[in-house]
C-alpha cells in the first residue's frame, strides 16, 4: 500500500473515531441525564419474561470507589439478589467497605493496583470465583482522564448494559442461547485494523498460546465492559497469567499486557465456539464451528481458593 494511500485510511479512520466521540459527547450525555432515564423507564412497556438461564453476578473493578453508588443504584434494577463483587486495590479498601456497607450480597477483594480491570477479573476467574455464575457483568469505575469523554462514556455503558428493568431482560433472553458467549454495546464494538494500535503482535501471541490463532482477528468492546459467560473464556484461563505478569501500574495508555487482553476477551470466546452479540441481538462474530460450545465440552470448574485474588468480604 502506498504512503498515500495508507494517510487516507488512517484520516478516515481517525475522523470516523473523533466523530464517535463527538457523539458520545453530545446524544450520549443527553441519554445518561437523569431526566432521559426517568423518561424512559416510565414508557418502557412490560419486556417478555426472562427465559431459562441460570445465577448471574457482576464483576467491577472499583480504583474509584465513590463510583460504586452508580453500580449499587443499578444492581437493583436486576432481577432477583444478584450477587456483586468488588475488586479495589488495597490502598482503597476502606474506602470501599464504608461505600458498601449495609448493601446484602457484596464481595469484596483487596487487589495490587496492577492489571486495571483486566488483572483483577483474571484473577477471580482463575481462582474459580466465577464458576457458580451462568453469566457475569464485567464493568469498572472508568473515568479515563486522558479521554474527553471517559465520564459520560461510562455512565453512558451503566446505563446501556444494565440500566434499565426492560433491557436487562432482553440481555438474559440472549444468553437463554447456550451459544452466547459475550453480549455488549455494538458503538464500542471495533474491527477496523487500526485498533489494534500497538498491541497486536501480544495479542496475537496471546490468542496462539489459547489455541486461537487459526480464528484471531480484531474485533473487540473497547473498554472492557460487557456481559460475558465465563465458560467462553475457558481458554483465556488457562493461560494462567497471573498479578504479576502484568507491568507495573505507571498511567500507560497502550501497549501493556492489559491492553493486549482487552482485545482477547472475543479471541477466547470465538475460540470455543461462542458467538458475540450487540445489545439488540445482532451477531458482531460468530464464534468457531464445531467448538466446545456446540459440544458442550467446556463446563465450569470445581471452585477453588481464592486466596490469591484477596479477601473476600
Amino acid at each position: 500500500m502506498s504512503s498515500a494511500k495508507r494517510f487516507g485510511v488512517f484520516s478516515t479512520t481517525f475522523a470516523r473515531h473523533v466523530a464517535k466521540k463527538l457523539a458520545t459527547l453530545t446524544i450520549g450525555g443527553v441519554f445518561v441525564s437523569d431526566g432521559a432515564q426517568r423518561l424512559r423507564r416510565k414508557l418502557a412497556r412490560e419486556a417478555a419474561a426472562v427465559k431459562g438461564v441460570g445465577p448471574i453476578a457482576i464483576v467491577a473493578h472499583a480504583y474509584y470507589p465513590e463510583l460504586l453508588t452508580e453500580i449499587l443504584k443499578q444492581r437493583a434494577l436486576l432481577s432477583g439478589a444478584v450477587p456483586l463483587h468488588v475488586t479495589v486495590p488495597h490502598d482503597k479498601r476502606e474506602q470501599a467497605e464504608a461505600i458498601v456497607a449495609g448493601s446484602d450480597h457484596v464481595h469484596l477483594h483487596s487487589v495490587p493496583n496492577r492489571g486495571r480491570d483486566v488483572a483483577p477479573f483474571l484473577s477471580l476467574l482463575n481462582a474459580g470465583e466465577l464458576d457458580r455464575y451462568d453469566i457475569v457483568l464485567k464493568v469498572h469505575t472508568k473515568r479515563s482522564p486522558h479521554l474527553l469523554d471517559g465520564n459520560i462514556r461510562r455512565k453512558l455503558l451503566f446505563a446501556l448494559l444494565f440500566g434499565e428493568s426492560n433491557a436487562n431482560r432482553r440481555v438474559m433472553n440472549l444468553f437463554a442461547d447456550p451459544t452466547v458467549g459475550v453480549v455488549g454495546w455494538g458503538g464500542c464494538y471495533h474491527k477496523n485494523p487500526a485498533y489494534w494500535t500497538d498491541n497486536k503482535a501480544r495479542a496475537l501471541d496471546l490468542a496462539d498460546r489459547m489455541g486461537a490463532g487459526d480464528v484471531a482477528r480484531l474485533g473487540f468492546f473497547e473498554g472492557t465492559m460487557f456481559w460475558v459467560r465465563p465458560a467462553a473464556l475457558e481458554p483465556l484461563r488457562r493461560l494462567g497469567l497471573a498479578v504479576e505478569d502484568f507491568e507495573a501500574e505507571q498511567g500507560q495508555t497502550d501497549g501493556t499486557l492489559h491492553h493486549a487482553l482487552e482485545r482477547c476477551f472475543t479471541i477466547a470466546a470465538w475460540s470455543a465456539g461462542y458467538d458475540v452479540l450487540d445489545l439488540g441481538g445482532r451477531v458482531l462474530d460468530a464464534g468457531r464451528p464445531g467448538g466446545p460450545a456446540s459440544s458442550g465440552a467446556i463446563r465450569s470448574q470445581p471452585a477453588r481458593s481464592a486466596g490469591a485474588v484477596g479477601q473476600p468480604r
